[in-house]
């Protein structure tokens, strides 16, 4: 009996703690902003793990769902450096959404040949969704993550989508 008043005792505390940080956490700005901030961070340093943190696993880039050990394996090859111009979110709150527009420079060394190549895309529309996640391994959360890339298809470069056999 003593040993179940110490494992409830102790659930309160971490359901407690948890309560109080959510409160007092940061804006969905902020939370937005930090995902792609450190998922571009992981991307540029070859981490293909740290990006994967901040994608949902219904990732859809111009409506193709690439598969993740192919955006693994880009992530590895290439060091992607992206830059986007304005990373403003646009929040809906009720749908769980938020988007960012804007035009986004990157660079990459290309798989196939070593070169690097370096474009400003314009009108670049990220979507990230708050998504079921878990903190400490058991606390339930909630995480924003990219759900959906939409680059319009003149903006592509013709250089990028070649030297992927096709892209993703």
């Amino acid at each position: 009996m003593k040993w179940l008043l110490v494992v409830v005792g102790l659930l309160v505390v971490v359901v407690g703690v948890k309560a109080f940080l959510t409160m007092r956490g940061p804006s969905d700005d902020v939370l937005v902003k930090q995902a792609l901030d450190e998922a571009i961070k992981a991307s540029k340093e070859g981490r293909p793990g740290g990006v994967m943190d901040y994608l949902s696993d219904s990732l859809t880039i111009n409506a193709e769902s690439p598969t993740r050990r192919k955006i693994a394996d880009f992530i590895k090859q290439s060091h992607p450096e992206i830059q986007v111009q304005n990373s403003e979110p646009v929040i809906r709150e009720s749908e769980g959404t938020a988007q960012i527009n804007s035009p986004v420079h990157i660079k990459l060394t290309m798989p196939l040949g070593g070169s690097t190549v370096e474009r400003t895309i314009p009108n670049v529309t990220l979507r990230f969704q708050r998504e079921d996640a878990r903190e400490w391994l058991i606390i339930p959360t909630r995480q924003w993550r990219l759900k959906e890339v939409t680059v319009p298809a003149e903006s592509v470069p013709a250089d990028l989508i070649s030297g992927f056999g096709g892209g993703f």
